[in-house]
């Protein structure tokens, strides 16, 4: 195990001398018995586990060297600084503290304590290094866990927004904005029931032949099914290629967590707008149907009613033409009233069906207003940012 690197600076050389004789089986040591010496040393190593200053070198102060080194941020590094002064004034305690050293000696000064003291620093840079080692550690796995959170987090975004689309189009936009955020490439395809099956890519707008032609091979595989780097996600009536799926990565768990689920969203709410689609093809055929059947009734009311107008003035004409006797008349007249009576009967028949096929039409607008309600865009929508 190689000994720790210690620096020495000092004007007086006989007292560097003695240092170097005293601390050199445990260290390997540098002197310098100035300011512009250390730097070039410092320069020439690059880095040293602890720096013995004094505090009066010529003209400059070694507290003033101290705060300089500490305030600089550079690759050439000095891990402690221990100060020592002839003079152990509470004043030149303070100083050492103020400039950021990590130990104060006062001369003289006993090699054995020095020893003993510089051993501390050791073992304290050891257990610094070791926590600075573990917060690396746990801020890796807090950014780890974060950048899971987010991925997780626009998923359930994604979702959410999947659950207000109305058509293939927006289904698909939503679908590629979130592979544009993750960096994600790939392709989507519909099969909607009834219509040829639709195939997008993220990148190109269209998907190329082979993509093409792997989807419509790999739609009857299982819900997921992996290939190298390439991955398809299957629904019944919707397929997700990812063309960028890296194997054993964390990112890649978590997408394909993510996005087996979005494949059963996607799913759901094709079935939906299917379904709704279908409903309104249905409500606009019972309209179209109710309001050929009124005209049809209207038609035949106003039928019924010429022909009955015309029988009486046809039976009122020829009481004055043929020569009638009293039970003749009688018998006549019984036969205009029943007929008049039946048609008012079919009369009030009429208007029951009027009013039925009306309150039909009435109920296919409210279906109809509930299917037209105001879509909401998710740019109208203020979202909270998730993680």
């Amino acid at each position: 195990m190689s000994k720790p690197n210690l620096l020495i600076i000092d004007d007086d050389s006989d007292y560097l001398e003695l240092l170097n004789e005293g601390l050199e089986d445990r260290f390997t040591i540098k002197c310098a018995n100035n300011l512009s010496l250390a730097e070039d040393l410092l320069q020439e190593y690059g880095h040293f586990d602890i720096a013995l200053v004094d505090e009066n070198i010529g003209t400059q102060k070694g507290s003033d060297w101290i705060k300089l080194k500490k305030s600089q941020n550079s690759s050439i590094s000095v891990k402690s600084f221990v100060l020592y002064s002839g003079l152990a004034t509470e004043e030149a305690v303070l100083k050492g503290l103020e400039c950021g050293a990590d130990d104060f000696l006062a001369k003289p000064i006993s090699l054995l304590a020095l020893n003993n003291k510089l051993e501390k620093l050791i073992t304290y840079q050891e257990k610094i290094h070791l926590f600075e080692d573990q917060l690396k550690s746990k801020d890796s796995v807090i950014n780890v866990s974060m950048a899971q959170a987010s991925k997780y987090g626009s998923c359930m975004q994604l979702t959410s927004k999947l659950n207000t689309c109305t058509d293939f189009d927006e289904i698909k936009d939503d679908v590629f904005n979130y592979f544009y955020n993750m960096g994600l490439e790939g392709c989507i395809a519909f099969y909607p029931l009834g219509t040829p099956p639709l195939f997008y890519s993220s990148k190109k707008g269209c998907c190329s032949p082979v993509e093409t032609e792997v989807m419509e091979l790999l739609k009857t595989k299982s819900r997921l099914f992996r290939f190298g780097s390439r991955t398809i996600f299957n629904h019944p009536l919707v397929s997700l290629l990812i063309l960028n799926l890296k194997e054993g990565t964390v990112d890649t768990d978590i997408f394909i967590d993510a996005l087996a689920s979005v494949i059963e969203c996607v799913g759901a709410r094709i079935e939906f707008i299917t379904y709704k689609n279908s409903l309104i093809e249905v409500q606009e055929q019972i309209q179209s149907a109710v309001v050929t059947t009124k005209k049809m009734v209207e038609i035949s009311k106003h039928h019924q009613q010429e022909i009955m107008n015309e029988i009486v003035q046809k039976i009122g004409a020829s009481f004055h033409i043929l020569d009638l006797n009293e039970t003749q008349e009688e018998y006549l007249m019984d036969l205009v009233h029943g007929a008049l009576k039946k048609h008012s009967q079919d009369d009030i028949n009429f208007l029951e069906v009027s009013s039925l096929l009306d309150l039909t039409l009435q109920s296919v607008d409210r279906l109809k207003n509930l299917n037209n309600k105001p879509h909401i865009s998710h740019d109208a929508i203020e979202e909270d940012e998730l993680f």
